[in-house]
């Protein structure tokens, strides 16, 4: 049984709260007090610096070299590192770029691919990356893929390598100074005490691949329904700086490139991962043209919450199982009807898993993989394209979360035969 049915109790919720187009907080009044009682450490984390503590050291050490005494070394590096950190500072704050959606009816539009494929699951060798210091589990990619195979799940046959994006591409998401800030940090050693998202150039062609990957997804999704990417869902990368594991955010680079090749006119994003994708409401706030879903924990990170078209925001107090999530979900055909998307790109986190080390759900492997099937045949009932992105999935056993992402790759397949 795919969908499972069930009820919340009227207690557990009070009357919607409207932000924007739809921010809604499922919150009873004493979970939402006590959904704003943190811990010191917690606390430290509601605050976002605008500069990260390798720039500050850095800025330090320019002082110290530029009033110091010595010789005139001391003046030429200082002055060389002042530039380099003027330049890396100013990407975070580099306006966003505008970019002219073409409007143009969908019986006008070209096809969708020149080679059509019969793949629908995209994956590529550059998704292995060598990030084992790292806390996101990057090794995942790979063993999913090498499981896929080895249980029959899938063959060579249904896999298609993506290309990488190019810097114009990305340039319809990201600001040219936040571009420039990526290849200053990817090419020097700043790259690898970037906080929580370090870089390198090996690093960051993979994660044009990935986006590549994404892209590819979704116009396998416009030509045969059903599109995926064993990778990608990097939603909380904003247009000009990076957050949370996340430096290229690439759900908005496929819609706006779609877009502005008249593939698309209107998107939408499902986003089920256990953290708010924020980095994905930012970019689309305002754009009528690209409808923002996302469930999420609100006691949790980002704790400064973007506002999406519509947010389902649940307290961890609130011990979210399969039955209460799944419900929350029947909110999703009336938004689907009202947006009209002619591509929906889906999120498909691991982490409302109960044994998540970032989350507090209590979701079963089974409960999630009832939450795949039902928002893939909602599309498919409705002939809507959709493309599967993975997201995050941080559980202990990481065997777990591979096993999570192989169920959403079991029911993709099964919906396709």
């Amino acid at each position: 049984m795919f969908f499972l049915q069930g009820q919340i109790s009227p207690k557990d919720l009070i009357p919607a709260k409207l932000c924007h187009s739809g921010r809604i907080a499922a919150l009873s009044l004493i979970e939402r007090r006590s959904a704003m009682i943190y811990s010191h450490e917690e606390l430290l984390g509601h605050t976002r610096l605008p500069l990260t503590l390798a720039e500050i050291i850095l800025f330090i050490i320019i002082i110290y070299l530029l009033v110091a005494e010595g010789g005139k070394w001391r003046i030429w590096l200082g002055s060389l590192l002042l530039v380099y950190w003027i330049v890396l500072v100013a990407g975070k704050f580099w306006p966003p770029p505008k970019v002219e959606v073409p409007k143009s009816p969908l019986a006008t539009k070209i096809a969708v691919r020149e080679d059509p494929t019969t793949a629908n699951f995209v994956w590529s060798s550059e998704y292995r990356v060598g990030f084992w210091w790292h806390f996101f589990p990057v090794k995942k990619y790979f063993l999913i893929y090498k499981r896929a195979l080895e249980e029959k799940i899938l063959t060579q046959d249904d896999f298609i390598i993506p290309a990488h994006l190019g810097d114009q591409d990305l340039a319809l998401v990201h600001s040219r100074g936040y571009l420039l800030r990526l290849y200053l940090l990817a090419f020097t050693p700043m790259g690898f005490i970037n906080g929580e998202n370090p870089i390198s150039w090996y690093i960051l062609k993979k994660l044009k691949v990935a986006c590549g990957g994404t892209y590819l997804a979704c116009k396998i999704a416009l030509e045969q329904g059903i599109g995926m990417n064993l990778g990608g869902g990097f939603h909380h990368a904003f247009a000009g700086h990076e957050e949370g594991f996340c430096h290229l955010n690439d759900m908005a680079v496929a819609i706006r490139k779609l877009q502005v090749e008249r593939f698309i006119d209107r998107a939408m994003v499902i986003d089920c991962d256990v953290h708010q994708g924020n980095g994905t409401a930012a970019i689309f706030q305002g754009d009528d043209t690209v409808f923002t879903f996302s469930i999420h924990q609100d006691d949790l990170y980002p704790y400064q919450k973007a506002c999406s078209n519509y947010d389902i925001s649940l307290p961890g107090s609130m011990r979210v199982d399969d039955e209460n999530y799944l419900e929350q979900l029947k909110v999703l055909p009336d938004l689907i009807k009202k947006h009209h998307p002619d591509l929906v790109i889906y999120l498909a986190g691991a982490d409302p898993f109960k044994e998540d080390r970032l989350g507090g759900f209590l979701l079963t492997k089974q409960g999630l993989m009832d939450r795949d099937a039902y928002v893939l045949r909602l599309c498919a009932d409705r002939g809507i394209p959709i493309a599967v992105v993975l997201g995050g999935g941080y559980a202990p056993n990481i065997n777990d979360t591979v096993e999570i992402h192989l169920n959403t790759v079991r029911v993709v397949d099964r919906l396709l035969n």
